[in-house]
């Protein structure tokens, strides 16, 4: 098992140190590509757990700031970022504590994004459960209303696709934008907590499921999310982070151009689709490169692995030859318009 482990954490995980991580993506680097570093680690359970991965973000964005050094002229976008997520810096972050979350979580993403605007990198936060968006939404408002990040573009925000407040979430996020006269980031992604979604929504007997169970839903959901984003440019830079060829050429029509957006892909995974796309079309590509030991490993490879495994992901039904390449970049519109199809997926036990 621990060897199993390894070796998908090789796959997966970009090293288990920074000052690594940085040595092995320099190849990448010197082709065009950029890196958002994802210290590994979520869920924190005390309070010496979640300084100890406050300790590790501080640390990596002190070591991303000598890379940024190295690129004077570069602008903020053209920079390394770190991805933080907010789950790993407390140890009670739910909807009982809302109080004191939005005090000293909110202090404590403060600390971490004037650091990174110090360094002068991107900082991004991470989507997670549904049960925890309105929590994020109040941090990320007390963070971004902070007179010290006037100014800043390197503040960015992910958006999961397969939650239906998708839309509304990056409305609230426009108009934050506006409001505060700043501009932001938007990472757009189609989601990575579908089966917890799903399986928390019957266990406690929910109205219905915060997310789509159907997966056509969900991609034409990205690409409705990807057209609001680009007409949204003079607020926020959208960031598509995605391994679908269909999703990625729906983003470059809707776009018409290469300008005020980035492809994104995950480390591992999708690197001839988005090289192919670069080398075509000269877009800005930037990598989201997970770092950490095996033992914080877990979460995130069940993740992929789920991801992965799944019979109608587009990684999965690329790597069967018994389907054919039109079947595997299909339309999405045509199934999830169909009107026969029902309203939650037929393999789905409602709440």
């Amino acid at each position: 098992m621990a060897r199993a482990v390894g070796a998908f954490g090789q796959q997966f995980v970009l090293a288990e140190t920074i000052e690594a991580a940085l040595r092995r993506a320099a190849d990448m680097q010197e082709r065009g590509c950029l890196y958002s570093y994802d210290m590994l680690g979520e869920a924190a359970c005390s309070q010496a757990q979640a300084d100890g991965y406050h300790l590790a973000y501080s640390n990596a964005i002190s070591a991303l700031a000598a890379e940024a050094a190295s690129r004077p002229q570069a602008g903020i976008h053209e920079r390394p970022g770190i991805s933080v997520k907010l789950s790993a810096l407390h140890p009670r972050y739910c909807l009982s504590q809302r109080r004191r979350v939005r005090e000293e979580l909110a202090a404590r993403c403060l600390s971490l994004a004037l650091l990174a605007k110090s360094a002068g990198i991107g900082f991004n936060l991470d989507a997670e459960e549904s049960e925890r968006l309105d929590l994020s939404l109040d941090v990320i408002e007390a963070v971004l209303s902070q007179p010290a990040l006037a100014g800043w573009d390197g503040f960015g925000v992910a958006v999961q696709a397969y939650s239906q407040r998708a839309p509304a979430v990056i409305d609230w996020l426009y108009a934050l934008a506006r409001r505060l006269d700043r501009r932001i980031m938007v990472r757009l992604v189609k989601g990575a907590y579908w089966d917890r979604e799903i399986k928390r929504a019957q266990t406690l007997g929910l109205d219905g499921f915060a997310v789509f169970t159907h997966k056509c839903d969900t991609d034409v959901a990205y690409i409705a999310c990807a057209r609001q984003l680009l007409d949204m440019r003079e607020r926020i830079y959208p960031q598509f982070a995605t391994h679908n060829a269909h999703s990625i050429h729906a983003v470059l029509h809707l776009a018409g151009d290469t300008q005020g957006y980035e492809l994104q892909r995950l480390h591992g995974m999708g690197m001839a689709l988005h090289e192919q796309v670069r080398a075509a079309n000269g877009n800005r590509c930037r990598i989201y490169a997970p770092v950490g030991g095996h033992r914080r490993l877990l979460s995130y490879l069940a993740r992929r692995l789920l991801e992965n495994g799944a019979n109608n992901s587009f990684v999965h039904r690329l790597g069967d030859d018994s389907i054919k390449a039109e079947d595997i970049a299909a339309d999405p519109f045509a199934p999830a318009l169909n009107a026969a199809k029902p309203a939650v997926h037929p393999a789905i036990r409602l709440p």
